[in-house]
């Protein structure tokens, strides 16, 4: 492995180069002087920021110095558990080592360093700690950063030293390489709690968010110093499985009528002789027997009761809902039959045509309870769809069996709410009814139905090319049924406005209406 380190003094001020363009992509160009172990290596470093950071409540950051004497962010992780510094992810960043100094300083002397300084751009002062990471030769190929702002970083020194203890642990098989294994453990929230159970699993440390999930739970006194085993709970079982396959694990129970997700992280990092002989004679912790590699585990326990439970009532309104269409599409087929049948039984020409027009009507809006049934939760109605459904029962119910007609659907899938989707389709029904009635005169036919979107807008055209309208028609002053039910549905329920012309395609029945977003 080529050794190159570039120091603050190796390019005279004012020369350097001008850094590669930020987040070209190429980074391969930036690691020639690593093998492939390292970058493997570096891989399974990112792969387990995101926990530690979460934990940390800190941005964590690999840096890779590059043989041009620049460092590159390899990968970076904002936490979960509070604000970020910064506002968008500096992963694939170039940066000079003037921008980071205390990264190049790790580096280039080989030993982890700690200083404080304000976050570029902003006046703000953080706290840094850079770690030099080492491949199996011991040679240093990269820096993890661990930034922190002041009060987040006053905080961890008033935690309980236990906790800060094992952060170093978690730290060190971090940049091991041996939390490459964690990527189906969840985000690890502020809201979420955190235990720390030793060798024998005996809690040595509760957060408050964990001493709050175990009092709903039922366990009002300290916890710190209970055996697992003696807990009414799937903790003993899990970090003894953790322990067994030496793997994280995460799971969903349920407890005491609570459902809480939990995630085990076995620890097992090396630990100097004074540091375990201090943690004995300090908080009583059991070391793990000769052989054994786990010193102890993290359980990070999330309660996800409220979720659930608003999950389950959900999914009961939802089935209620379909249940509700479901009916009400039977009721108006029903409805639509029984005008279909006397129908059929009226000798008079012009009464049996209203007749089937109406069960049409009524078709139209069973079509979109229909619809919705099958939506799967989901608000909005696609309008190809619903073109499609209207036309179908629109050529079951009136076109004769005599005529063919054909009926071509083109344009972007525009989206309705529920109340808008039941206007539009008996708007579509009148429409195509209006075609067929006036429109098309001889055996065969073809009607065109247009979709737009315009933005905010949305426009349906229904366009007849054998027809054209009188010189003197005036949609405003039409007598028939059909537009004045179009007019009202337009205005009223879509807020928008009808434009019947003609020109070289034909006539045009074209409504154009405002787009709403579900809730409104």
């Amino acid at each position: 492995m080529l050794d190159v380190k570039p120091t603050l003094g190796s390019v005279p001020n004012g020369t350097r180069p001008s850094p590669p363009r930020e987040g070209d992509g190429h980074r391969a160009r930036h690691f020639t002087h690593l093998s492939e172990d390292d970058l493997t290596l570096l891989e399974r470093v990112g792969v387990g920021l995101p926990l530690v950071a979460d934990l940390y409540r800190s941005d964590l950051s690999v840096h890779v110095p590059t043989p041009e004497g620049y460092i590159y962010v390899y990968a970076h992780a904002q936490p979960h558990s509070m604000a970020s510094l910064y506002e968008e992810s500096q992963r694939d960043r170039v940066l000079s080592p003037e921008q980071v100094p205390l990264v190049h300083k790790a580096w280039w002397m080989a030993k982890p360093q700690r200083g404080q300084r304000e976050l570029e751009g902003r006046n703000a002062p953080i706290v840094e700690r850079a770690i030099p990471i080492r491949n199996p030769k011991g040679h240093v190929i990269g820096v993890l950063l661990i930034e922190t702002n002041l009060m987040e970083a006053h905080r961890l020194k008033l935690r309980s030293p236990v906790f800060r203890h094992s952060l170093r642990w978690l730290t060190s098989m971090l940049i091991s390489g041996a939390l490459h294994n964690v990527q189906h453990i969840s985000p690890f929230s502020e809201m979420d709690g955190v235990l720390l159970v030793d060798s024998s699993r005996v809690i040595r440390y509760i957060s408050g968010r964990g001493r709050g999930v175990y009092r709903r739970l039922g366990y009002l006194g300290d916890l710190v110093g209970y055996p697992l085993r003696q807990l009414d709970t799937e903790d003993n079982r899990l970090v003894i499985q953790a322990f067994t396959v030496n793997a994280p694990l995460e799971v969903e129970v349920e407890e005491h009528g609570r459902f809480l997700v939990k995630s085990v992280i076995p620890i097992h990092a090396p630990i100097p002789l004074w540091e375990r002989l201090w943690l004995r004679l300090r908080s009583g912790w059991r070391w793990p027997p000769y052989g054994r590699i786990w010193q102890g585990a993290f359980i990070l326990v999330r309660d996800v009761t409220e979720e659930r439970r608003r999950a389950e009532e959900l999914r009961t309104k939802s089935m209620l809902l379909r249940e509700v269409h479901h009916r009400v599409k039977n009721n108006l087929q029903t409805i639509a039959s029984l005008l279909h049948m006397q129908a059929r039984r009226v000798e008079h020409g012009e009464a049996r045509q209203q007749l089937l027009m109406a069960a049409s009507r009524v078709r139209a809006v069973a079509e979109i309870h229909a619809f919705l049934q099958y939506q799967e939760g989901q608000t909005l109605v696609g309008m190809r769809e619903l073109c499609q459904h209207v036309w179908n029962q629109v050529k079951e119910a009136v076109v004769p069996a005599d005529k063919e007609i054909t009926v071509h659907i083109k344009g972007p899938n525009v989206r309705l709410v529920g109340q808008q989707a039941t206007a539009m389709a008996l708007v579509i029904n009148e429409l195509v009814l209006n075609a067929i009635q006036h429109g098309i005169r001889g055996a065969r036919g073809e009607i065109v139905l247009r979709i737009m979107d315009l933005g905010p807008l949305g426009r349906l055209q229904v366009i007849n090319p054998e027809d054209q309208l009188p010189p003197d028609f005036d949609v405003e002053h039409t007598r028939g049924l059909g537009l004045k039910i179009v007019q009202t549905l337009v205005r009223n329920e879509l807020g928008g406005d009808l434009r019947l012309f003609s020109d070289e395609h034909g006539v045009i029945a074209e409504v154009t209406f405002q787009k709403r977003i579900p809730g409104t």
